[in-house]
């Protein structure tokens, strides 16, 4: 397959749909150096599977790539990806017919406004739809709902500085105030006497958004001292040539650059891994998207997202340098500060990457917990030691009542144990709840989310 990564590619975001179909006119016709010998790629000469719109990060690469092991499984010879910019087609003779797959990667905002004016069949974001631009769509249905919306990866935002930068780790709150404009010197967190630089993404960009939700929260800035950039690889160039830099890069971009570890609440600072990115633990990881319109029945549209959620599909995921979303099993270090059962447990047993979590804080799982109910039941299926079990591990944001934040946690346990067993097959479990200890974050906001879980630990 001559499929060849644009993720190094840096963009200018535009901002409407019409800005979006002018760009698309106007590069249809023009090809990069690489791909300048290929005719012009025309609907009338292809037909159209589907169309993708929305994340850069997702489309650069990751995009591309699935649709071509999605043709290639399909039995279509003559894969070939064509880019201009930040537009890709991939093309393939299948069942005697030429056919092609645009993708425009202009942001994750863009997806939903193509979604919108019927551009685009799957709209691609690094960032949970909008409350905003559920409103937009309302009238297709409900795009939050496990039919629109599709979990494919995990992803994490790597902070990053010059390799000379002395200052090792930060704090959530400590990033908050550098891009406010608060602390402006390196000098002041232990660093060198300069000026801070920061870099922030496009306003298009679901990667500044995710970085935006995480380090402010509700309180987000009208504005500070911030730079900004166009693309994952400007800032990338800008943190290994100027001392002064900081930014942040999703996590299959920052091989090579220097991270610095970050914390959040009373957790430890830590330096992202893939256990830790697979877990949903370190504070600034983020999920990666599908949306399709959920009133508008496309087999192709369709096909390719069962593909994506495939265990063909998160292989090419974890490929491109994402996380997949396939359990894996991970040893951890237990805590010193833990309940004696929990820490027992850490100590005898691994911990699967599956992480369940409820739906706006709810009492009902999310989407992608929902899919990784059978992800779970397939991974035990796969084992060869018959005498396996799991322990479900409980969690509950509530702090202001132990009492009530032990039967919060155990009920979020009992509700995932009730749909492995009705559903899944799943009998062999057992329940731990453990209130509101270890919260992964102190933020109003995104605590009743991130912090009420379901831990899965495998005996």
């Amino acid at each position: 397959m001559a499929v060849a990564s644009a993720r190094s590619r840096p963009y200018r975001p535009i901002t409407s749909i019409s800005g979006v179909l002018l760009y698309l006119f106007s590069t249809l016709l023009v090809a990069d150096n690489s791909t300048s010998t290929l005719p012009p790629i025309t609907e009338s000469a292809s037909q159209v599977l589907f169309r993708l719109t929305g994340s850069n990060t997702i489309g650069a690469e990751l995009a591309p790539r699935l649709v071509a092991s999605y043709l290639q499984q399909k039995g279509a010879t003559a894969i070939q990806q064509r880019s201009a910019h930040e537009q890709h087609w991939v093309t393939a003779r299948l069942n005697g017919r030429t056919v092609v797959v645009p993708i425009v990667a202009l942001g994750s905002s863009t997806g939903f406004q193509a979604l919108d004016a019927g551009t685009a069949d799957i709209a691609m974001a690094s960032r949970k739809i909008k409350d905003s631009e559920l409103a937009a769509l309302r009238r297709f249905g409900d795009l939050s709902g496990a039919q629109a919306e599709h979990v494919i990866g995990l992803d994490a935002l790597v902070v990053a500085v010059h390799k000379d930068n002395p200052v090792s780790q930060l704090s959530l709150a400590q990033l908050a105030q550098i891009y406010r404009g608060e602390i402006r010197n390196w000098r002041e967190l232990g660093g060198h006497d300069l000026p801070i630089r920061p870099l922030h993404r496009d306003s298009q960009s679901g990667t500044r958004a995710t970085f935006d939700g995480e380090v402010f929260g509700a309180d987000l800035p009208a504005r500070g001292p911030a730079t900004e950039v166009s693309g994952n690889a400007e800032t990338r160039q800008h943190v290994l040539q100027d001392p002064a830099a900081i930014g942040y890069l999703p996590f299959a971009d920052a091989e090579g650059v220097h991270k610095v570890a970050v914390s959040a609440g009373q957790l430890a600072a830590v330096v992202p891994d893939r256990g830790i990115v697979a877990t949903e633990d370190f504070p600034l990881t983020r999920r990666l998207y599908l949306y399709k319109n959920p009133s508008r029945y496309l087999p192709e549209v369709d096909a390719f997202i069962h593909f994506v959620e495939s265990h063909h599909g998160q292989s090419d995921v974890e490929k491109v340098g994402f996380i997949n979303l396939t359990p894996k099993a991970l040893q951890l270090a237990p805590y010193s500060n833990a309940p004696e059962e929990y820490r027992q447990l850490m100590a005898r047993a691994s911990r699967l990457s599956i992480s369940f979590r409820f739906a706006n804080g709810s009492t009902e799982l999310d989407n992608r917990a929902l899919r990784d109910l059978r992800r779970l039941q397939h991974f035990m299926q796969e084992q060869e030691d018959g005498n396996l079990s799991l322990t479900l591990v409980g969690f509950s944001d509530q702090k202001s009542n132990s009492n009530i934040a032990d039967l919060i946690s155990r009920f979020r346990a009992l509700k995932v144990q009730g749909a492995l067993l009705r559903d899944h097959e799943l009998g062999d479990t057992r329940v731990l709840a453990l209130g509101a200890f270890a919260p992964l974050t102190a933020d109003r906001m995104q605590g009743p989310v991130k912090n009420s879980r379901v831990e899965v630990w495998i005996n």
